[in-house]
């Protein structure tokens, strides 16, 4: 979904529609591109927003011997001072100092087995809130359209009783050659999903009515298989 534009575009096909319970019985590759901006765009561009959350002054400074754990960047990567905005604005361009490099490749954690921002237990799966608007019928995306590497990138989780879970493949992508009103069906819940995770960044960031959008799902589901 990198290059997706929800006024404009079909659903992509590398969307991944699950569970709760099946994205969290997904593991963590240890990409560590949750863990800063610079791992998680592409070189050379501007660093774009991504899904820790606001900065507070203190900066976790309490987790990290008195110095700032969580550090905002400037657009092309550079460490900063903290701002007020940055307590205001929800997805700063950041580095986090506990990220470390293992010879494999992967990232770790200095803190993995100390206390960490709430943020980072939360990321990509807020149990308790999916768990919520789940139950009132919301499709969600996951805040991991620009962590291209993440084990939960381009997922939706979707409601138990929810008809789209009927026409996957078992890697949770669609089935090719779905009918037209299941496709158009798909390409409505995906557009509402993607307003809602990335409000700023679509010209409609009013919430879905969940309700409404799934009240046609039964006629969907009884149609005969593509």
């Amino acid at each position: 979904m990198y290059e997706y534009e929800p006024d404009s575009s079909a659903a992509p096909d590398s969307l991944r529609f699950m569970t709760l319970a099946e994205a969290q019985a997904l593991e963590c590759n240890r990409c560590g591109q949750c863990c800063g901006s610079e791992e998680a765009d592409l070189e050379g561009f501007a660093l774009r927003q991504y899904a820790f959350g606001a900065i507070p002054e203190h900066q976790w400074r309490g987790l990290n011997g008195g110095a700032p754990l969580i550090i905002p960047l400037t657009s092309s990567g550079r460490p900063r001072r903290w701002r007020q905005a940055d307590a205001e604005a929800p997805f700063p361009a950041f580095r986090c100092a506990a990220r470390c490099y293992e010879a494999d490749g992967t990232t770790g954690c200095a803190l993995w087995q100390a206390q960490r921002p709430a943020e980072c237990d939360a990321f990509p799966l807020d149990v308790e809130q999916s768990r919520a608007e789940l139950r009132d019928g919301a499709y969600i995306l996951l805040g991991t359209t620009y962590q291209r590497l993440c084990t939960w990138v381009d997922v939706v989780l979707c409601p138990e009783d929810a008809v789209i879970l009927d026409w996957r493949r078992g890697d949770g992508t669609l089935r090719a050659g779905l009918a037209a009103p299941r496709r158009a069906y798909v390409d409505c819940v995906v557009r509402a999903a993607y307003r809602e995770a990335y409000p700023g960044r679509s010209g409609d960031a009013r919430p879905a009515d969940w309700r409404a959008l799934r009240a046609g799902e039964a006629v969907l589901r009884t149609r005969r298989r593509p």
